[in-house]
């Protein structure tokens, strides 16, 4: 097409300059430069961007790529590498490959369904109300059941959360694994030790990303729709049997994924739920916390975010040697980790 343009141009310059000839039409300018160009025998146009002076194959850029630490949103590593790089090839398509890696994991991710009811439990603090009041539930996560009083207080406190934790697990009777999010109330010293006296094993979201308690994180939502829906009522009752009344709603729906059955049935039905007498959770404790001890001796890269990582997987893995979950392929709604292989968890 370029040729052509110069051809026609070449025979209108009888009759006019390259600048009457250019106006409205072409800048002057660019046509002088394809001319040069056409007589010294070179490309007319080229990409866009400094040269790459050294040639590099992208096999060997993806495989770099994909050894960097890939989160859900974010990849650590990249200006280092690209740093690196930058001789062999342009940083938007080095971005563009870093971005279709992170899509790679994501959509390589599974989904754990929790098989037993007992085996763990979800906690999670949201905010309700102008007055932002403070709502912590339990939920156990193959029941879908929520502890029919949650905790209502002012504040977020690690304190008053662990003395909650601790009532509910005399009461009810601990699960072997707690899944929360990393925030600092829910992970204070007083929670901790309050998991360590039941021998109840802490399972933690990744940080910035509460999606993998997603279990909870949907119940959340559904608790508070449940819990306009009674507040539009005009009942004149503390807000503390508000959410105990729509805690009890929520309980005794009938859920498909249940098999029709209420999240009550499923969580009270002594032929599914795992009850673990202290011998068997003090067993089960150092055996999880010797192959957590073993796989780190074999990381090459170690610090907070890796050993989160790392103890994710063990527990993940020693679940599904129990037969306590079952992994399937993940649909497009789920929600993940940032562990080694991605798991989505509900």
């Amino acid at each position: 097409m370029i040729p052509r343009i110069l051809e026609q141009l070449a025979k209108g310059r009888r009759e006019f300059t390259w600048k009457e000839l250019c106006y409205g039409i072409l800048a002057c300018a660019t046509v002088m430069r394809w001319r040069a160009r056409a007589q010294a025998g070179v490309p007319l146009l080229e990409k866009a961007g400094p040269k790459k002076r050294q040639p590099l194959e992208l096999g060997t850029v993806q495989e770099r790529i994909q050894r960097l630490a890939h989160g859900p949103r974010r990849t650590a590593g990249t200006t280092a590498l690209y740093a690196e790089l930058s001789g062999s090839i342009s940083r938007r398509r080095f971005q563009e490959l870093v971005a279709e890696e992170r899509q790679n994991r994501l959509d390589s991710m599974k989904r754990i369904q929790w098989l037993v009811p007992g085996t763990a439990w979800s906690l999670d603090t949201t905010d309700y109300g102008p007055e932002k009041l403070k709502i912590t539930p339990l939920r156990d996560l193959a029941a879908k059941y929520q502890l029919p009083t949650p905790l209502v207080e002012p504040r977020e406190e690690g304190e008053k959360i662990a003395i909650y934790l601790d009532l509910m697990f005399k009461k009810e009777g601990a699960p072997m694994f707690l899944k929360m999010d990393l925030g600092s109330p829910l992970n204070c010293q007083a929670v901790n030790q309050v998991l360590e006296r039941h021998w109840v094993l802490p399972l933690n979201s990744p940080a910035r990303y509460p999606q993998y308690n997603g279990s909870i994180e949907r119940n959340m939502r559904d608790f508070k729709t449940a819990l306009d829906e009674r507040r539009l009522q005009a009942l004149q009752v503390p807000m503390s049997v508000e959410v105990e009344l729509a805690t009890h709603h929520l309980n005794h729906r009938r859920l498909r994924s249940l098999g029709g059955r209420t999240p009550c049935q499923v969580y009270h039905d002594p032929a599914r739920r795992l009850r673990l007498h202290g011998a068997s959770r003090q067993r089960i404790f150092r055996e999880v916390s010797e192959q957590f001890w073993y796989y780190v001796q074999c990381m090459p890269v170690r610090n907070p975010h890796a050993f989160n990582a790392a103890w994710r997987l063990v527990v993940e893995t020693w679940l599904r040697r129990q037969g306590w979950i079952s992994v399937t392929a993940k649909s497009k709604t789920n929600v993940s980790t940032d562990s080694e292989p991605f798991f989505s968890q509900n």
